[in-house]
């Protein structure tokens, strides 16, 4: 470790933050823990626990507030550090990045200009999501800026499995902005997976999409049904070529990384084989 400790203090913060925002889902806490670990000063830590908000809102992190799910996300974020809001319920709440949990939690009020937009949208999800992700967590938020509705739409649904060595996490968010008049509106979105696999190796997927178009939103329920039929068609798509993806490299490059089945086309039990090499050498003898 005498390499590390010559290193400069801003340089280790530095660093501590890379292998912090590196962390895969569901593995925050065990990768925060080896870095206090590495860098055996916790004033160091503090100074890098400044990438805790990023890491938890790039993430969506999923937090229990008074007994229902939601996000962390960036829509949600009230002061760029601790203090989130909550849309479906209204309400705001302090959250803790080490323990995973909320408090202080209060009602607070609404845009009333764009919740007709907003939860329209969020009923309207609800069959779609409830059809693909049995454990999704979604967020809607809505705002009105210089007679402009923006939406911001937060989709999350995580598979952790530590016992057998994977975590997994489809994360998806989108943006509409339309006139409050109603019309067309521009919809934007990113669509993201990331896996991990690491028994007896460390094997991440990570894939990304970006998507754009127009959609048809004359009045709310319109609008509603319109984004929600782009969404589902958009992650549809990114689903099937993520599969298809997995079929051709299973044939090709993941063969290509195999070692070769010796002529006689079982594996070679190297214990038996060393064994046999002993009894040789003290017959030799």
């Amino acid at each position: 470790m005498s390499g590390f400790d010559d290193i400069p203090d801003e340089e280790k913060i530095k660093i501590a933050r890379d292998f912090i925002m590196a962390a895969p889902p569901g593995e925050f806490k065990e990768v925060v823990n080896d870095v206090r670990v590495l860098l055996s000063n916790d004033t160091l830590l503090t100074k890098a626990s400044s990438c805790f908000h990023d890491y938890a809102t790039e993430q969506f992190t999923t937090v229990s507030v008074a007994g229902e799910d939601c996000l962390v996300t960036k829509a949600g974020s009230l002061d760029g550090a601790k203090s989130f809001y909550e849309p479906k319920n209204s309400r705001s709440f302090t959250y803790n990045y080490l323990k995973n949990e909320a408090s202080n939690v209060e009602d607070v009020p609404r845009d009333n200009a764009a919740e007709g937009w907003r939860s329209a949208v969020e009923k309207e999800l609800v069959g779609y999501l409830t059809e693909v992700y049995p454990n999704h967590v979604t967020g809607v938020f809505g705002k009105v800026t210089d007679g402009e509705v923006i939406l911001d739409i937060c989709i999350e649904d995580h598979q952790y499995n530590p016992n057998n060595f994977w975590n997994g996490k489809w994360r998806s968010s989108w943006q509409v902005s339309c006139s409050t008049d109603g019309g067309f509106g521009k919809i934007t979105g990113t669509i993201k997976v990331q896996v991990h696999y690491y028994e007896d190796g460390n094997v991440q997927l990570i894939s990304s999409k970006d998507e754009s178009d127009s959609v048809q939103m004359t009045d709310a329920a319109e609008g509603a049904k319109n984004i929600v039929e782009f969404i589902k068609k958009k992650e549809t798509a990114y689903q099937t070529a993520i599969n298809e993806n997995y079929r051709t490299m299973s044939d090709t490059t993941f063969k290509a990384l195999r070692r070769n089945l010796p002529i006689t086309h079982n594996l070679i039990d190297w214990d038996k084989l060393h064994g046999f090499q002993v009894g040789r050498d003290l017959m030799n003898r």
